[in-house]
């Protein structure tokens, strides 16, 4: 059966890399629909001919339509893909630099520009479920918007929508334990537990036989030439025993000066806008050439493949009812990791066939890392309360609850600058 696959955000530098991981699911696709919607149709008609020369080239049938109409995109979908940035750059950009500011670290998902973050992605994301409700009750939606497990709270306690919440971290990964290993990617089979950015590698093979020893000894002896994050990672998996799938988002957690003075070196003036304009210029430019007829390139910038073969295997093992192993998955935990609260989103393996995605059980998070996950969770919860309620003294209670905020007066001051600052992207502070 033919889908219509809806891109929200589908203006997106990460849109060529889904047009190439559709087509080789062409035995699946053949003869679908891809619509893009964006806010913004400046880049709209660009990629709608990039995808139709892609499709054309792979000898693939398949139909490009665009529009910044919500409404008209949703209806009649059978699978719709929340990837937006809400607010852009701009906010990105306030997120790290306000905190960080006021002596408490900045980051995207983590702290309080992940607390702002969500307030900002929460509300645009319950509008467009509920357009989904009414629209295409049926559709799944599969969402990389961020923070991701805050988003699926909020989705699951206030619509009916079919939602999957994922990341790319642990896909990416994967990939990365592939290449550090020197093996393909197929022969590599691994799990990680935990919640959204702070997930654990629990089990790797290689070929069937236990590859985490071998894993940890070479990244013990080839932290230092990687750089800081990996040399934390090596010593975050000599401390704890197990690595950590995506160590940048909560590495300020255990070494918050270091990162932030890092943070002000990168977020600190025009450049971070410059570095960003530059960057979005090659990948457009790169976009120009594809169509122009340079093949597909995923060592590129914003062309690597784990994030659409991620966001798209997923329909495919729906569609395909092919019961599938995939990770970096976001659930209501009801005992996949005993040891963590029912009902919290938790990150995992899951089984993903016709039904929609089921939890594989985990056991037990790891003790060393319980006490903090605890802590995350409890941060989240108030986080999504405050996105849902509009009440800015939940609000202030979410940021006092994030892990490694250790200054009221601090946090006070954040939350009033992010409060103007996003005042427009937050409906729910507007009364």
């Amino acid at each position: 059966m033919a889908q219509k696959l809806v891109f929200l955000g589908g203006g997106s530098p990460f849109i060529p890399s889904t047009f190439q991981a559709i087509i080789e699911n062409k035995s699946v696709l053949d003869g679908s629909e891809v619509c893009l919607m964006d806010l913004d149709p400046t880049r709209l008609p660009k990629l709608a001919q990039l995808g139709e020369v892609m499709a054309r080239r792979a000898g693939m049938d398949l139909k490009i339509t665009y529009t910044s109409d919500a409404r008209k995109a949703i209806e009649g979908a059978t699978f719709v893909f929340p990837g937006y940035r809400v607010g852009g750059f701009k906010a990105l950009a306030e997120d790290f630099s306000i905190p960080t500011k006021y002596g408490i670290c900045g980051d995207e998902t983590a702290g309080p520009g992940g607390t702002f973050m969500a307030q900002c992605t929460i509300p645009a994301t319950l509008a467009y479920c509920r357009l989904m409700e009414e629209l295409c009750p049926d559709a799944w939606a599969i969402s990389y918007v961020n923070p991701t497990n805050f988003v699926a709270d909020a989705v699951r306690r206030v619509t009916k929508t079919k939602f999957m919440a994922i990341c790319d971290c642990f896909p990416g990964f994967v990939h990365g334990i592939a290449r550090f290993l020197g093996v393909p990617i197929e022969k590599v089979k691994a799990r990680a537990m935990g919640v959204n950015h702070m997930t654990w590698l629990t089990e790797c093979y290689v070929d069937g036989k236990d590859a985490y020893p071998t894993l940890k000894a070479r990244l013990k002896e080839s932290a230092l030439e990687y750089g800081p994050e990996l040399d934390f990672s090596a010593r975050i998996a000599e401390a704890y025993g197990y690595i950590m799938v995506c160590p940048g988002h909560p590495r300020m957690l255990w070494e918050h000066d270091e990162v932030m003075e890092e943070r002000k070196k990168h977020w600190g003036g025009p450049e971070a806008q410059a570095r960003h304009a530059e960057q979005m210029k090659n990948v457009w430019d790169y976009v120009d050439a594809m169509i122009e007829g340079a093949p597909y390139d995923e060592t590129k910038s914003h062309m690597q493949m784990h994030h659409a073969r991620h966001a798209i295997g997923l329909a495919v093992s729906v569609i395909a009812d092919d019961g599938r192993e995939w990770g970096g998955m976001n659930f209501p935990n009801n005992g996949a990791i005993a040891n963590l609260p029912r009902g919290a989103i938790v990150e995992g393996q899951c089984i993903v066939d016709a039904r929609g995605p089921t939890p594989i059980a985990m056991g037990d998070l790891p003790k060393p890392m319980l006490g903090q996950t605890l802590a995350t969770l409890a941060w989240e919860d108030l986080t999504v309360d405050a996105a849902l309620t509009g009440d800015k003294r939940v609000l202030y209670q979410a940021l006092l609850a994030a892990p490694y905020v250790h200054d009221m007066k601090a946090a006070k001051a954040i939350m009033d600058e992010l409060l103007v600052a996003h005042a427009d992207l937050m409906p729910q502070f507007k009364s």
